[in-house]
Order: structure tokens, then C-alpha cells, then sequence
């Protein structure tokens, strides 16, 4: 570019001296017109030759900037582009980063072949359930036994021991009983993909549990009947102990350790003080209050209309019959109790992939929906609906059963303390 000036500028000079020299000749004194005009002529005709080399050295320059600055613009959108590679890679990268982090869900594997559940639902949760997890594994046939906890803690240690155990799946109210099982060596470990969705604390760090919901203690009531006797409706834990109630109330037998009244002595003396406590229980076995042999007794008792209440009532045991159009009412106390649900594998399980898929499912998102609306428990995962029967609860306290160290130290050393106040307390000696 800069050779290409040089040489334009020499040019110019050029025609510059011929004017010069034909200016000096046209200053003599006696000028030779031939001569004058042909240098003239010689002048110009170099200048337009001058004119026109400068000319086109201009035009060549031209395009050779304009070429340059094409490339410099081809330049500018490669790197344009390139940049936007990099933030499309990045992007990329955000959200494999994000996925990987997500919980992974279930694998469905094309299983086929029995699951034998041991089941503490009722009967329509149970087969509502059941249906739900065969639209996922279709080829699994499930067939249950539902009995109550205590009942199936026993059945369980008995049958495991023996190693007589049936079941592939067992299903049942409170961690501490799946701590027992995994201690004796019990329980298969399983280490589910769906693990994240539940926290560390609700389930065991070698897989051998996983809580998969909790269920809501509090008190129900015979609408019918308490409208018939005049009765004020229930609202706190202290109004069991009222006399207005005397002779009216139905509850599962309190002296069985393990049993959900049972763990009620020791969740009250946790929240109340000693003298509180005293006197609660002392004016509910005044009450005259008639035990059953379990739960489901209890329950059927006061959606029969034989009695007025229910003293400890499970929200998603008694859900069903409501929704069928018992006249009963589901009373979230001044705190709620809630029970951690687990679900296990017996470790001489006959199908253990049929019953790791059945874990699968119930901690994935799909199961942890369905344990909300079929079940009516409160999902352990974080993210998943909550019941809407339970929405009475929402914001209240509640206390984990047997979950803390006061309570769990009180259940393990001083049960049979407690079986003895009750026998005071109920006149049961």
C-alpha cells in the first residue's frame, strides 16, 4: 500500500517539472513555437498518463481495502459465531449439570412374576395402590396381607428368625421398628436410584429402609352422636380427659407396647410437664374408656356410631370411611402426632426385583403422589403434594413419634413403666 503511494507521488513530481520546463520555454525571448507546442503536447500527455496511473493505482488501493475490510467482517462473524458455540456449549453444560443433580427416577425394567406385600393400609388404599404401581410394571403380580403394626412386628421377628418369612415387601408405621430389623440382619440393602428424592435422616444410609411418608395422628368424632347425646365437639388432646365424655370413648388397647396409644403416653409427657401430664391421664381413665384389641376395631367402633370418639385417630386409616359419607370428623390437636411409614425388604425375599421395584416406585415422584392422594400420608419428599385431607394440619406443631431422644430413650427403657401407669390409670388391674 505504502510502495503504491511512493509511486503515485513520483509521478506527479514528473508532471509538475514538465509544466515547469514548459513554462521556462514559453518565457524566452524568442520561442520556437514547434518546439513549445510539442513540449506541450509531450507535458500533457504525460500528466494524463500520470493522472491515469494515479487513477488506477487509487482503484487498486480501493479494492484492496475494500478486500480487507471484507476479511476483517468474515473475521468478526467467525468469532461471532464462535462465541455463540461457547455460550450454547455452556448452556449445554448448565443443564447436564442441573440433570445430573436431579433425582433419578425408576428405570422400568420389564418385570414379570409375584410380590407378596405385608401391608398396614387398608384394604382400599392397598388396592388402589396397587393398581397405580401395575401401570408402571404391568407384569407384577401383587398379592397382600394387611395387619396391624404391633402384629406384624411380632409376625415379622418370628418368621425371620425362623426363616419362614413370606413376604417380598413390608410396609409399617415407625422407623424404629426397620432399625430393629436391620440390626438382626433382616432387611435386604438396597440402594434405590430414587434415593435423593427422600432426606438422608428418613431413611438408612445402607438402603435396608426408606421412609416414604407420615402418617397424622389426632382425634375423631361421631358427628351423629355427639349431636344425639349433646355433646361439645373434641378440639384439644386435654378434652379426652373432660367428664362430658365419660363412658363414650373408644381407643386401640393402650397397655400394648408399640401400639400407637401406647407411644401417646410417652409423646404427651414429652410435651407436657409432669403435673399436666398427671392430671390428663388421670381424667381420661376416669373416662371409662373402652379398648379394643387394635386399631381397626377402635375405628370401626366409632364409624358404626357405637361411641362418640375415637382418642387416637389415624388420618389415613379413617379417610376412606369419610369419604364414603361416614359422619365423622378428623380433629388435628394443638400439636399433631405423626408416625414415619418405612418400607422394607425381608433379606430372604423370594423376588427381590420385583420388590426393589416396588421401592422404586413409591419413593419416585409418581409414587410419592400417589402416597399423598391414595394413601392420604404426608410424602417424605419435600417436593411432593400434600394431602388434602390433611390441609387441618397444615401449619400446625407436630412431633414425631418416638423421634426424639427423650421419647426414644423413655420407649426403650421405661415401657413397661408406662404399662403399669395405664393399668392405674384405666383400672385395668
Amino acid at each position: 500500500m505504502r510502495s503504491r503511494q511512493f509511486r503515485l507521488g513520483l509521478r506527479l513530481l514528473a508532471v509538475l517539472l514538465a509544466l515547469g520546463l514548459v513554462a521556462a520555454a514559453c518565457g524566452d525571448d524568442e520561442p520556437d513555437t514547434a518546439d513549445a507546442d510539442a513540449a506541450v503536447a509531450q507535458a500533457q500527455a504525460d500528466a494524463d498518463a500520470a493522472v491515469a496511473q494515479a487513477q488506477a493505482d487509487a482503484d487498486a488501493a480501493r479494492a484492496e481495502a475494500d478486500a480487507a475490510l471484507a476479511d476483517a467482517y468474515a473475521a468478526a462473524a467467525e468469532v461471532e459465531a464462535a462465541v455463540a458455540a461457547a455460550a450454547e456449549a455452556e448452556a449445554a453444560l448448565a443443564d447436564a449439570m442441573a440433570a445430573a443433580e436431579e433425582p433419578m427416577e425408576e428405570a422400568m425394567p420389564e418385570l414379570s412374576g409375584e410380590l407378596v406385600w405385608w401391608s398396614d393400609w387398608t384394604i382400599e388404599q392397598t388396592e388402589a395402590f396397587i393398581d397405580a404401581f401395575n401401570e408402571v410394571h404391568p407384569g407384577i403380580q401383587v398379592e397382600y396381607t394387611r395387619s396391624d403394626d404391633a402384629e406384624m412386628f411380632d409376625r415379622f421377628m418370628t418368621e425371620s428368625e425362623a426363616g419362614t418369612i413370606d413376604a417380598d415387601i413390608a410396609i409399617i408405621g415407625w422407623d424404629g421398628f426397620s432399625r430393629i430389623w436391620e440390626s438382626l440382619g433382616y432387611l435386604h440393602a438396597f440402594d434405590s436410584p430414587n434415593k435423593g428424592n427422600i432426606p438422608s435422616d428418613l431413611r438408612a444410609a445402607s438402603g435396608a429402609w426408606y421412609t416414604y411418608g407420615t402418617l397424622l395422628e389426632g382425634i375423631c368424632y361421631n358427628t351423629e352422636r355427639i349431636e344425639e347425646l349433646g355433646l361439645d365437639p373434641l378440639e384439644t388432646w386435654g378434652d379426652l380427659a373432660d367428664p362430658q365424655y365419660r363412658d363414650e370413648i373408644v381407643m386401640q388397647d393402650i397397655l400394648k407396647v408399640g401400639s400407637g396409644a401406647h407411644d401417646m403416653m410417652i409423646e404427651t409427657r414429652v410435651m407436657w410437664d409432669e403435673n399436666t401430664w398427671e392430671e390428663f391421664w388421670a381424667g381420661y381413665g376416669a373416662n371409662n374408656v373402652v379398648f379394643q384389641p387394635d386399631y381397626t376395631a377402635a375405628q370401626q367402633q366409632l364409624v358404626q356410631g357405637n361411641f362418640a370418639v375415637l382418642g387416637l385417630c389415624y388420618l389415613d386409616f379413617v379417610q376412606p370411611s369419610i369419604d364414603q359419607g361416614a359422619p365423622v370428623v378428623w380433629v388435628a390437636p394443638e400439636f399433631v402426632i405423626t408416625v414415619g411409614f418405612t418400607v422394607n425388604i425381608p433379606a430372604t425375599s423370594d423376588n427381590k426385583e420385583n420388590a426393589e421395584a416396588f421401592v422404586n416406585y413409591i419413593i419416585s415422584e409418581e409414587g410419592q403422589a400417589a402416597v399423598a392422594n391414595i394413601v392420604g400420608q404426608v410424602p417424605a419428599w419435600p417436593d411432593a403434594p400434600y394431602p388434602q385431607a390433611a390441609l387441618a394440619a397444615a401449619g400446625k406443631p407436630t412431633i414425631l413419634a418416638l423421634g426424639t431422644p427423650k421419647a426414644e430413650a423413655e420407649y426403650n427403657n421405661n415401657a413397661e413403666w408406662y404399662v403399669e401407669r395405664a393399668k392405674e390409670w384405666f383400672d385395668l388391674r
